[in-house]
């Protein structure tokens, strides 16, 4: 017997899938690389002297986690995960929304570090966008 033409149409969604959640994942290893470099840069600073006050370690810090599981929800989502996606979903746009609160309180932070939060922002605010997208939430398999 002979193989049919047609391609593996599981496969040929899993691929659109992957293809789909490139840019994301793309941005939230930039955002990732972005908030691991800020803590980083705040280490160097603490051990030549310069004080660095406990708001920022603390925001930073909670920043770079919140880094972390989105390129988890971001990779899960990625592979099929429909769980992962909803997650996606919803912690995305309530990190964006937090750093425009964040950024927006006046002298909370200094200059610097709202930009640099400003930044992982606007990278997380495509994420949440291409994650809500009905066309993406549709290259996700829904439960069997």
């Amino acid at each position: 017997m002979t193989e049919t033409p047609f391609p593996n149409t599981a496969a040929v969604h899993a691929t659109a899938r992957r293809a789909a959640f490139r840019p994301v994942l793309a941005l939230l290893w930039s955002f990732v690389a972005l908030s691991a470099a800020m803590v980083a840069f705040l280490a160097v600073l603490t051990a030549v002297g310069v004080g660095v006050d406990i708001a920022i370690w603390i925001r930073c810090s909670i920043v770079l986690a919140s880094s972390v599981l989105l390129l988890v929800f971001g990779i899960g989502a990625a592979r099929g995960s429909r769980n992962a996606l909803l997650r996606l979903r919803i912690v995305a746009p309530i990190i964006v929304a937090a750093v425009i609160v964040i950024v927006a309180i006046p002298g909370f932070l200094p200059g610097w570090v709202r930009i640099e939060q400003a930044v992982c922002g606007l990278l997380v605010l495509p994420v949440a966008i291409i994650a809500n997208l009905p066309r993406t939430r549709a290259l996700v398999p829904a439960k069997a």
